[in-house]
């Protein structure tokens, strides 16, 4: 059986650690309804096109906010409740694009009314998760995201030229609690199986798909580059305890998102230079198959 973590894989997307910025916030502005995921009637403002007409900038415009690193976020509605941080898992929709208004990137593009995003994590380019952490459930906004915050020098071939910025459309839906804790552990299950699969136990064989971060290195190990599934057995020590754990509350089928405290991973030592000493890590992890033990 293969080691799992024998290669460190580069993030496919530009991604850096960025300390908090200086910026003009504002905190007027009446506290809007909290929208739901399946609240469809508020779709107008993120259609497909993602193209907001000028009517509704000038009609609906509630806040704006300029940041010194070329962030702006524009607010056409408001949540409540505390501002996001790092570690909140959020439930968004959202459209990605470049200035000309060609939407490159979506949750729609997969089908899905929404996306599970870890806030603080580099899931995506540097520019969301500092606008994120101005961001509270409920808000429907557009950011402006510069090129060197965004897709940078090298852009994505075909889809986002050299040097492009973004314009980002979200809306943050809700901040689902944990499914499961344990430990210090938390396990969101994000999506399942109609009919669900087996449950896990030990010595049972496990066949996952998954990308791994650690806070300094984005996605340091990815199952999806090699092409095959991961391979493990419960209790063989080949996988961090943390993981070990969350896996006994899946199902065959279940997507989970795991955020592992660093005492329940590489603890101290770290992992020679991609995990840094008492770094948390975070895994995205499908349970493509349960071999039940004899």
């Amino acid at each position: 059986m293969r080691l799992f973590f024998l290669s460190v894989i580069v993030l496919a997307i530009s991604s850096c650690n960025i300390e908090g910025v200086s910026h003009n916030d504002k905190e007027g502005g009446n506290s809007k309804e909290v929208l739901k995921p399946n609240d469809s009637s508020k779709m107008s403002l993120l259609d497909t096109s993602n193209k907001r007409s000028e009517k509704v900038i000038e009609e609906d415009t509630l806040d704006v906010l300029t940041m010194s690193n070329g962030l702006k976020i524009t607010w056409y509605k408001k949540g409540d409740g505390e501002l996001l941080k790092k570690g909140d898992l959020i439930n968004i929709d959202y459209r990605n694009k470049l200035e000309d208004g060609t939407v490159y990137d979506g949750n729609h593009l997969i089908k899905k009314k929404y996306i599970p995003f870890l806030v603080g994590w580099n899931q995506q380019t540097p520019g969301w998760d500092l606008a994120l952490k101005k961001l509270r459930v409920g808000d429907d906004v557009d950011i402006f995201i510069p090129s060197e915050l965004a897709r940078g020098e090298k852009g994505i071939e075909g889809l986002v030229p050299p040097n492009a910025n973004n314009i980002l459309s979200l809306r943050v839906l809700s901040k689902p609690e944990p499914t499961k804790e344990v430990d210090g552990i938390k396990i969101w299950r994000v999506d399942s199986l109609e009919s669900p699969g087996d449950s896990i136990d030990f010595k049972d064989e496990v066949l996952i798909d998954y990308w791994a971060s650690s806070e300094s290195t984005p996605r340091y190990d990815n199952s999806y580059r090699r092409r095959k599934p991961f391979e493990l057995v419960m209790g063989d020590g080949n996988i961090v305890p943390g993981l070990y754990k969350a896996l006994h509350f899946a199902r065959g089928g279940d997507k989970l998102m795991i955020l592992i405290p660093s005492r329940e991973a590489y603890s101290k030592k770290g992992l020679t230079d991609i995990i840094e000493p008492n770094e948390d890590i975070f895994y995205d992890i499908i349970v493509r198959e349960v071999v039940k033990k004899e």
